[in-house]
């Protein structure tokens, strides 16, 4: 009599263990995925990666070109180079500052995922320390290395080792639409 139940315990316990392993993705093919997922929103979008940083705004004149770091994995694409017509809208090391971004997913049918673009969807922005890694991901720190004057917008791919892995363990890509604001 005592057999039965222990038996139907243990084949529960074992079919548990079993499903959870079938389910289960190893880092690396997370990572597959991602890279995968990646490559076909740029095909989709129709992006063309150059490979060496251009020197002056009109070189950004066409949508679809994307600076690919190969070193770091980020995809850029400075959209307005911003204004700096006043002293102090110069981005420098250990200035603060204040992203203001709207975060897609790469699927198929993108979904806005976090609207930080105005005060609207999120009254009390962030901010972080330029040279800070500690206060954002290294994928805005090097996007915002590149835009470099207050008013910048860009368009810019982050893999999650770039974005913010640490906080979720998610291996997932997102893009984003950022503008900064400096404050010195």
């Amino acid at each position: 009599m005592k057999r039965i139940p222990l038996l139907i315990l243990l084949a529960f316990v074992v079919s548990l263990i079993i499903s959870s392993c079938s389910n289960t993705l190893t880092y690396a093919q997370e990572l597959q995925i991602e890279k995968t997922t990646i490559k076909n929103y740029i095909k989709r979008k129709g992006i063309k990666l150059i490979y060496k940083l251009p020197k002056t705004f009109s070189e950004w004149s066409d949508s679809t070109v994307y600076y690919y770091n190969a070193s770091t994995g980020l995809y850029f694409h400075l959209v307005d180079s911003g204004y700096s017509a006043y002293k102090g809208d110069t981005l420098e090391l250990k200035d603060k500052v204040v992203p203001r971004y709207i975060e897609y997913s790469l699927s198929a049918t993108p979904d806005t995922t976090v609207n930080n673009w105005s005060t609207l969807e999120y009254p009390r922005p962030s901010s972080f320390i330029y040279g800070n890694t500690s206060e954002s991901c290294s994928g805005f720190q090097e996007a915002v290395s590149y835009m470099k004057r207050n008013g910048s917008i860009a368009e810019i791919i982050i893999p999650s080792k770039l974005g913010f892995y640490y906080l979720n363990n998610d291996v997932t890509p997102y893009a984003y639409h950022l503008k900064i604001l400096i404050q010195k």
